[in-house]
């Protein structure tokens, strides 16, 4: 996983928010809830979503990076709402 993005800036959904905030990828496991440090509101990820960097980061997660390199495909950037850019 050395060619990994672990730095992600997640996107809070709540629609009065959209605070912005760095967060330092786990590698270890899935973090299924994030706090945004701005409205206090407490976030899970969406179905379908293995984690909360997939649903609201800029970022995929490590391990989803790491799929999309043994598949030899470039893992997908995503936008403030956790779609594709493609």
């Amino acid at each position: 996983m050395s060619n990994n993005i672990l730095l992600a800036t997640l996107t809070c959904p709540n629609p009065l928010c959209l605070h912005q905030q760095q967060a330092l990828m786990p590698t270890t496991f899935c973090q299924l809830v994030y706090t945004c440090e701005a409205c206090s509101m407490t976030h899970v990820h969406k179905n379908g979503d293995c984690c909360v960097f997939c649903s609201y980061a800029d970022q995929p997660c490590p391990s989803r990076q790491e799929r999309c390199l043994e598949q030899e495909k470039p893992a997908p950037a995503l936008d403030r709402e956790g779609l594709s850019e493609t």
